[in-house]
């Protein structure tokens, strides 16, 4: 089977970079072991948020210990707690990002894509562990002070800038403001069903989807009439 929501924060997919520290030039090398010690830090960062919960902000001293690596190999790539705290809540979006692009991309109508995309958004909340990690690492980062660390907010813009694509190939009027309102819409009520502890049904999975094709203006037969028209 290939990759899927459990194994989001091991994906080698994309590493954030540590803010300035690592746009440097760099032998290949030297850029892939840079590289092996951030997904380290994330890794030893996500572990340690996940013994704490949403109690206590770790410490670096917690996360060089969890990571088995020196301060000095921590500071070569982040500045300070907060940058690995963001680039850890980063690289999940980028994984999320991966997994929604490799189930969309297996797709031909863009009603599929439509509802492989909400599926996959659905699809995080599903496995307990990686529930639990999305709540520890959200509840961390509203601790901190987002706007003052380097750590790009790539993540969440690569998930909307694909549903933005499907609904660009749909037709649909200004599909940019379309995806912002499908975005937050799908996330919120995979937020709800995380935070109340429920599953959604099959059945739950299909009224959002034709909640939100309602609201684009399109119904399920008219989006893909062929393989849906049985009459």
């Amino acid at each position: 089977m290939s990759s899927s929501p459990a194994d989001s924060l091991d994906t080698e997919f994309l590493v954030i970079s540590g803010g300035r520290q690592l746009r440097r030039a760099a032998s290949p090398a030297r850029q892939e072991a840079y590289d092996a010690e951030v997904r380290t830090l994330i890794r030893a960062t996500s572990e340690v948020m996940l013994r704490k919960g949403c109690t206590e902000v770790p410490k670096v001293s917690e996360i060089v210990h969890e990571a088995g690596i020196t301060n000095q190999a921590f500071y070569r790539h982040f500045r300070s707690r907060d940058d690995v705290i963001v680039a850890t809540y980063e690289q999940g979006m980028l994984s999320v990002y991966s997994y929604l692009r490799h189930r969309v991309g297996k797709k031909f109508s863009w009603q599929d894509k439509l509802d492989a995309w909400i599926d996959g958004i659905l699809a995080q909340i599903e496995d307990p562990r990686l529930a639990d990690l999305s709540a520890v690492i959200q509840w961390n980062v509203a601790q901190i002070a987002r706007e003052k660390t380097e750590i790009e907010p790539v993540g969440r813009e690569r998930i909307r800038a694909l549903l933005v694509s499907i609904l660009t190939e749909s037709g649909v009027a200004d599909p940019e403001r379309q995806a912002l309102f499908v975005d937050n819409l799908v996330t919120g009520t995979a937020s709800h069903y995380m935070d109340t502890g429920r599953q959604p049904t099959p059945d739950d999975r299909k009224a959002l989807l034709r909640f939100c094709l309602a609201g684009l203006g399109r119904s399920p037969a008219q989006a893909d009439p062929a393989p849906s028209d049985h009459r």
